[in-house]
């Protein structure tokens, strides 16, 4: 039996033939395996979709927790996944927002009804008055047994010329005469020891003029002495 030949083993005639002849079968295995490389790959790369939430930078993603399934009498279906908890965010409220107190409302002062304080304004010394354009001075001359002379000095201290009358009174007494030295005369009267004497021509300004006169009975000292209204001085 040792010198016997084993015959060779032979497949079935058909089945070489049916891998022979069926050529597609591995064209559409590869064709699968290329077309689940390429979905995985446009997968991996795809950008983040509308539902994608950032994480704050120096946050660690929270993971989202475990999709529980719920099996039915239809099938197996998936309960909707919750939203990503993202630390830092705040879920959005649905709370309609509580009104704002509105603020307490302000009075507002009442004006200012004080009249307003006008300063105080140094009081004005009232003008002092002209100088008497007249200047009339009354002396006694001469004193004598029963009477005596005296004389009134008129001087004009205006920028014009002037007339004058000169009123002397002494109670009692008697005018004897009266004249103008060095200048013409006017007139005069004398009742009842009052003296009243009108000058002639004007007197010129800056210039004076003497009025002398003779009284009787009468002391040197008179009454009264004015020239136009104006007080003699030295009475």
């Amino acid at each position: 039996m040792s010198g016997m030949r084993r015959a060779p083993r032979q497949f079935p005639p058909h089945s070489s033939t049916a891998v022979a002849s069926s050529p597609w079968i591995l064209v559409s295995i590869g064709v699968v395996i290329m077309v689940v490389l390429l979905v995985i790959a446009v997968g991996a790369y795809r950008g983040p979709g509308p539902d994608f939430q950032s994480v704050p930078p120096g946050q660690p993603p929270v993971a989202a927790a475990p999709i529980p399934e719920h099996a039915s009498s239809a099938g197996r279906e998936t309960s909707v996944p919750p939203s990503l908890a993202v630390p830092g965010l705040s879920p959005r409220r649905t709370d309609p927002p509580s009104p704002t107190p509105s603020a307490a409302p302000t009075t507002a002062p009442p004006p200012n009804t004080e009249p307003p304080v006008e300063p105080s304004r140094p009081a004005v010394p009232p003008p002092a008055p002209p100088p008497d354009p007249l200047d009339a001075r009354y002396q006694v001359l001469h004193v004598f047994q029963g009477g005596f002379i005296a004389e009134v000095r008129i001087r004009n201290t205006a920028r014009r010329d002037l007339d004058w009358v000169a009123r002397v009174e002494y109670p009692g007494g008697r005018v004897v005469t009266a004249w103008l030295e060095g200048v013409p005369q006017g007139t005069f009267s004398g009742t009842g020891g009052v003296l009243t004497y009108r000058s002639g021509p004007d007197l010129t300004a800056g210039s004076s003029v003497y009025l002398r006169f003779h009284i009787e009975s009468a002391g040197s000292r008179p009454a009264s002495c004015s020239v136009s209204g104006r007080a003699c001085r030295g009475v």
